[in-house]
């Protein structure tokens, strides 16, 4: 690579890296997300601060999985978050972030509730992933792909080929194009349920409940379970039917003495799919098996940092890397791992009818599980495969 070319390479990357922490990262500068407002947003939570994050916290922090930096490495390890961070984006300006208050001063109870608490949650994801593709287009855009050919050619006659080069410029475009309309896509289901929390009646909710309206593409699943799981989340996770993608947003909401399990999913699902979140929601102990199964799956979770204190060193070793390699693990499928060690043991005791379904001989067993860098590359091969066949699907679309 000549030195010009190394020195656009490095001036790129350092310019994606500071527009990416300004995506995620505190940043007045973005405009609220309310449709029509123009103003500054603050920076939003996706759960109640003050009715949720407080209630699980200890001396004003939680405990979650996020990059380390060392040196010019990164690395995903366990660390402390304060509540002000937990479950935050750049969202609505201060008037907007007011159509939230009830969600902070009392417990989902009704539809109208339980609609705006879907709003906000998947508000909070899709348009963090809507800016970081815009951001991917606009790198894309801006490259100098006659340059990166060239410099290709130089080790490799074959990118000398014009019909060689005609086919990396248009294959180029495809995947810029297709971060364009993942960009747009993903700002469609938050305005959809904007529109339904508008128009939708108040009715109360019973302790489980699936709720659509007319026309809905997305299906709002809810359980109230009777205890509280020292954990918030708020996490979308994909899956590949085929040819088709599909998004589940999960978001769990702890309050004093229960907790809320909800899922905004596609109304047409996989039927194995479909029924293993049915049983996850069915009762209140297998709600506690779903969220551990999605906490394995992702990294935006907040936990009770005794939780992971009280872990042993074997089992934490575990989570982490499982947590590191969630590709390995399917959301719907039961972990085969229990995390809230001390939940379960005080359900058993209070209600010990329950006890076999507490998976209580679980607790003391550490899964054997691969060598962890033979794990880490075919995770890093599946999301590698997994973006080819996403571009596939856009271009096939598109065509």
């Amino acid at each position: 690579m000549n030195r010009d070319v190394r020195k656009s390479t490095i001036h790129r990357d350092n310019h994606h890296e500071h527009a990416l922490r300004g995506i995620l990262k505190p940043n007045r500068s973005w405009t609220c997300l309310h449709p029509g407002c123009a103003d500054k947003c603050i920076y939003s939570h996706a759960i109640s601060k003050s009715i949720s994050l407080e209630t699980i916290a200890e001396s004003g922090h939680l405990q979650t999985i996020r990059s380390q930096r060392q040196g010019d490495i990164k690395t995903l390890d366990f660390d402390r978050i304060g509540i002000k961070q937990a479950s935050a984006f750049n969202g609505f300006c201060a008037t907007h972030d007011d159509l939230f208050k009830s969600l902070d001063t009392r417990e989902i109870i009704d539809s109208k509730s339980l609609f705006l608490q879907a709003y906000r949650s998947v508000m909070a994801k899709c348009c963090t992933e809507s800016r970081i593709a815009k951001l991917m287009y606009e790198g894309r855009t801006q490259t100098d792909i006659e340059a990166f050919l060239d410099t290709q050619a130089v080790d490799n006659p074959i990118f000398r080929d014009e019909r060689v080069r005609a086919q990396v410029r248009s294959q180029y475009k495809n995947v810029a194009d297709s971060e364009k309309k993942r960009a747009e896509a993903l700002m469609l289901l938050p305005e959809e349920l904007l529109e339904k929390f508008h128009i939708i009646e108040s009715r109360p909710l019973d302790n489980l409940v699936a709720v659509a309206t007319e026309q809905s593409s997305h299906t709002i699943v809810f359980r109230r379970v009777g205890f509280r799981i020292p954990v918030a989340l708020n996490a979308k996770l994909t899956i590949l039917a085929g040819k088709v993608l599909q998004n589940f947003y999960f978001t769990v909401i702890p309050y004093a003495a229960a907790t809320v399990v909800m899922s905004v999913m596609p109304a047409a699902i996989n039927a194995r799919v479909r029924n293993r979140l049915d049983h996850g929601f069915s009762s209140d102990i297998a709600a506690l098996d779903l969220v551990e199964s999605i906490i394995a799956c992702c990294n935006e979770w907040y936990m009770t940092p005794s939780v992971l204190a009280e872990m042993s060193g074997a089992k934490r070793e575990v989570f982490l890397h499982d947590s590191i390699c969630y590709t390995d693990q399917r959301f719907y499928e039961e972990y085969d791992m229990t995390l809230f060690d001390g939940l379960r043991k005080t359900i058993a005791q209070q209600h010990p009818e329950s006890a076999a379904q507490l998976r209580l001989d679980q607790i003391d067993v550490i899964p054997q599980r691969e060598d962890f860098a033979i794990r880490h590359k075919r995770m890093m091969e599946a999301l590698v495969s997994q973006s080819v066949k996403l571009h596939a699907l856009d271009s096939a679309r598109s065509a």
